[in-house]
């Protein structure tokens, strides 16, 4: 029997889906161990192979693929415990890093003080060189005065440096010579450079985007290298894949080169998972949701493209790589609930996380949490939490959330954990709005495809907040991003800056451009054994009208041998100025446009995981009844029949209110929705005046 694994480490809990080469798969779930996130790991592998009954260099020799996605680099970002990192930059440009854009992130909030830095003033050093606007060298590097820098860094105990002059971008010169000096004084220290990370223009994006790469670098090369020598050791002799913010994989190796990609990673898997489950009802546009235990993360898919930004940020500073573009708020089982100065109820963005949880877990929480109310109202069953293998203490969670919340609030203690539940649905429709209403979207012409092991509990009312018609909750939710892991491919992105007025750009340099990012992102994916037929390529460019400070990237059309022909430039213009239309509510098709970078993205595809649907089994879900309990629904608590999520099939249907339990999920179908189960067993939630048939109808008419 061959496996593939998909690991995503996660705030709260770290996931496992197990696939097997029949396409059945299962799904395991372990606590984070925040302080060393590889103990987590490899207690979720020791009792995965006690499943399989295999040792575990059995079952590890037998695994074809791990896909990892980590939050490590993330949370060092966070939390300001990266690498002691030593930047160095152009003479007179010391403090670019640091001073970010200028701007103040809350203009109106006098007392807002700006990110605390992560590279310290004192580990900020330049030296005299200059390359100009041009690409020309007017000063060469003085390196009379680097040699100077390096013997002011030596014994300074710096753990990682990044380079970033200017105009290196077009000119590479300057700062490859010093990477050769750095890499020579300093042969175990991580070095980064500008024109390697991100060749373009911005001098703030860029210098941040290598700065944090230096940071984070380290500490994702010796996890990489610990799980990697672990994994072997321990009989693993298949493929190890990285998930990246673009969602895409990597190998470890160019993981531990462009660590900044991985910033981002963590709910990248949910969005691909998503395009596929959309795509099974031939749905393109889908809104994706991920409640686990410390976040809520949101993503819109229009048109089955994942929207996908440049301005991504991390603990206040910029991440320029291509990223998907996912709102993230604290929102999650674990969000606490509390009674502000002002006798206002709040709910999150603290979170009690995996340690010591919420007050129910009782592993010494004290903080009532969104998991204590759901748990109060009847939507959690104290001795089904995951699967019986956590007994939850419906008492302890009653006292809390009566000391801390109703209490303050002169309410009963149903009021207030009705209140959390209420509070919480808000601010993750609110989250909704930010991908969907705020960026020109209609949820109505939307799907909602849920996962998280929480997210099911609450999705009926985000639906209901933004009438969005289909709720599809995926089989095994609870493991939606580490799925989507398994179904991802690799991919590389490139950018050279190239500006020029569109009507008289340079197309044979253009071309040129074009064809040396290709063959660098074909020799990287043919060395991390792609072959050339399972290559894709796409093209694209950055835009604007002349005079404007943000762009427009669209697809860049060309020949097979990658040159421009007027035929793609005329279409290029049509298409910028239409997709400017989309965004911004106008265009101007007489006026100038301004090319400024050319992007490419290449895509290596990976073997996937199989899934056959399932035969129709009938309407009647009786057979998957398990008990009745009373569940809080409509400001009282009514007798509830309780199904067995594991065993309906394809075509049940059971009516509101119920609720469907998985051994780490629990659907909640409020009175006015019914559910059904789609071909793959995946259910399907919508209001009770309508059909499920009718909504996807409906739907595919609005793309």
């Amino acid at each position: 029997m061959k496996y593939k694994l998909g690991i995503d480490v996660g705030g709260t809990f770290t996931d496992f889906l197990l696939v097997e080469e029949n396409g059945e798969s299962h799904i395991f779930k372990t606590p984070t161990t925040p302080k060393d996130p590889s103990v987590g790991v490899q207690a979720g592998l020791a009792e995965i192979a006690e499943f399989t009954t295999l040792d575990l260099n059995q079952f590890l020799g037998s695994v074809e693929i791990i896909v990892h996605g980590t939050t490590i680099t993330t949370n060092a970002a966070l939390t300001r415990n990266g690498a002691k990192t030593a930047f160095i930059t152009t003479k007179g440009f010391r403090d670019l890093l640091n001073m970010r854009r200028g701007l103040r992130d809350r203009q109106y909030d006098s007392r807002y003080s700006p990110p605390e830095a992560f590279i310290r003033r004192r580990n900020i050093h330049t030296v005299e060189e200059r390359i100009d606007s041009q690409g020309k060298v007017l000063i060469p590097l003085n390196e009379d005065e680097m040699l100077a820098v390096i013997d002011k860094m030596k014994g300074n105990g710096v753990e990682a440096i990044a380079v970033s002059t200017l105009f290196s971008f077009l000119n590479p010169v300057n700062e490859r010579r010093i990477g050769e000096m750095l890499r020579e004084a300093f042969p175990d220290i991580y070095i980064s450079l500008s024109s390697e990370i991100l060749p373009q223009v911005r001098v703030y994006e860029r210098n941040s985007t290598v700065a944090l790469n230096s940071y984070v670098g380290p500490i994702l090369s010796s996890y990489l290298r610990k799980s990697e020598g672990s994994l072997q050791k321990s009989g693993f002799k298949g493929n190890l894949l990285i998930m990246q913010s673009n969602g895409g994989v990597m190998s470890p190796e160019m993981s531990s080169r462009f660590a900044v990609n991985t910033l981002l990673s963590g709910p990248a898997g949910g969005p691909v998972n998503g395009q596929f489950i959309g795509g099974i009802h031939g749905l393109h546009n889908i809104i994706t949701v991920d409640m686990g235990g410390t976040s809520f993360d949101v993503c819109l898919i229009n048109e089955g493209q994942p929207a996908v930004t440049t301005e991504g940020e991390i603990g206040g500073y910029r991440v320029a790589l291509p990223t998907l573009y996912i709102e993230t708020i604290g929102a999650g089982g674990g969000s606490i609930a509390s009674v502000d100065a002002e006798g206002m109820l709040q709910v999150g963005p603290q979170s009690a996380g995996a340690d010591p949880g919420p007050v129910c877990y009782g592993k010494g929480g004290e903080e009532p949490t969104v998991t204590d109310a759901d748990l109060i109202l009847g939507y959690l069953d104290p001795e089904y939490f995951h699967g019986g293998a956590l007994k939850l203490d419906l008492s302890a969670a009653t006292k809390a959330v009566e000391e801390k919340v109703a209490k303050p609030l002169g309410l009963t203690i149903n009021e207030a954990a009705a209140g959390i539940y209420k509070m919480i649905n808000l601010n993750m429709a609110l989250g909704v709005n930010l991908v969907s209403v705020a960026k020109g979207h209609n949820p109505r012409n939307f799907a909602m495809v849920v996962a998280g092991g929480a997210g099911p509990i609450h999705a009926a009312d985000i639906a209901r907040d933004q009438n969005i018609p289909l709720v599809i909750v995926p089989r095994g939710s609870s493991v939606f991003c580490a799925s989507g892991m398994l179904m991802s491919d690799l991919k590389h992105d490139y950018v050279r800056t190239y500006t020029a007025d569109l009507n008289a750009m340079d197309r044979e340099r253009a071309g040129e451009i074009c064809r040396e990012m290709l063959a660098e992102a074909n020799s990287t994916l043919l060395q991390e054994g792609i072959p050339q037929e399972r290559i894709q390529a796409h093209f694209s460019a950055d835009i604007r009208y002349v005079g404007q400070f943000n762009e427009v990237n669209v697809p860049l059309p060309m020949s097979s041998s990658q040159e421009i022909r007027d035929e793609d430039l005329k279409y290029l213009k049509e298409l910028f100025h239409n997709t400017h239309d989309k965004l911004y509510g106008y265009a101007m098709p007489g006026a100038s446009l301004e090319l400024i970078n050319i992007r490419l993205q290449t895509v290596g595809e990976t073997d996937k995981p199989t899934h056959k649907p399932s035969k129709h089994a009938g309407k009647d879900a009786s057979k998957a009844l398990k008990t009745h309990r009373q569940v809080f629904f409509e400001d009282k608590f009514r007798s509830t029949p309780v199904y067995d999520g594991l065993k309906m099939k394809h075509g049940n249907m059971i009516f509101g209110p119920a609720i469907v339990e998985e051994p780490t999920t629990t659907i909640v179908v409020p009175p006015d929705f019914n559910l059904s189960c789609d071909s793959y067993d995946n259910y399907m939630l919508y209001q009770r005046e309508q059909r499920p048939d009718e909504i996807i109808a409906e739907l595919k008419e609005k793309m």
